[in-house]
């Protein structure tokens, strides 16, 4: 099902797309009527400007997830570009088709467009939003920052150097994030919910504590793909 539309992706945005090398971590995340739901697959390849190629394993626990992927259903697709300035990439496409044999794989359209974070030194328009972390144990610890990878309503995902000095955060731990935003200091409260390990970074989960007008202002200026 080839995607009829002309490619309007910049240079750079065709080559950070080639630059995702086959079998890569990548995460999906996939529109309900409820929530949307994330995983963790493979990258497979893709065909300019026709179509993305995922592996989809046809694994009796991912039933659930094959049975969201209905043509036409809204995806967003993630993934980290290592390189000397290390990207996350984003960009939303649809469902064109889900293959059970030879294998399981999952063919999306051709993304119009994508958007961009820088994790090491700002190389695109739209840098991540560095960040001051404050915990119970590193209190005493001066210049704890991070990068905030991605936003929801509901939570981000921070990416921190892993440092001998940092120690690694603990789930349910209570955490403060701060940041400027024209000059004013704000912050934001939540909880650590999972953290994992990926090449030189800390990835933590954490989920905002409601009702916190500072997290609106967050969401105005640091939304990738949503």
């Amino acid at each position: 099902m080839p995607n009829k539309n002309k490619v309007t992706l910049s240079r750079d945005d065709i080559q950070s797309l080639k630059d995702l090398v086959p079998g890569t971590t990548i995460d999906l995340q996939i529109t309900t009527p409820t929530s949307p739901k994330r995983v963790k697959t493979y990258y497979v390849g893709m065909d300019i400007p026709n179509c993305m190629i995922f592996q989809m394993p046809t694994t009796a626990k991912w039933t659930f997830v094959r049975d969201l992927l209905l043509p036409d259903n809204s995806i967003v697709v993630r993934y980290i570009l290592e390189g000397d300035t290390g990207q996350v990439i984003a960009f939303r496409v649809k469902v064109l088709k889900l293959l059970s044999h030879p294998t399981g794989l999952l063919l999306t359209t051709f993304p119009s467009t994508i958007q961009t974070l820088g994790l090491r030194a700002v190389k695109r328009a739209q840098p991540g939003i560095a960040v001051a972390v404050d915990a119970e144990g590193i209190e005493s610890l001066s210049d704890v920052t991070g990068i905030i990878v991605d936003v929801s309503t509901n939570g981000c995902r921070i990416a921190m150097p892993v440092k001998p000095d940092w120690p690694v955060l603990a789930s349910n731990q209570q955490v403060s994030i701060g940041y400027k935003l024209d000059g004013e200091k704000v912050l934001i409260k939540g909880q650590i919910k999972n953290n994992s390990l990926e090449q030189e970074y800390v990835y933590y989960g954490i989920q905002f504590d409601k009702d916190q007008k500072s997290v609106e202002k967050l969401l105005q200026r640091h939304i990738l793909i949503g």
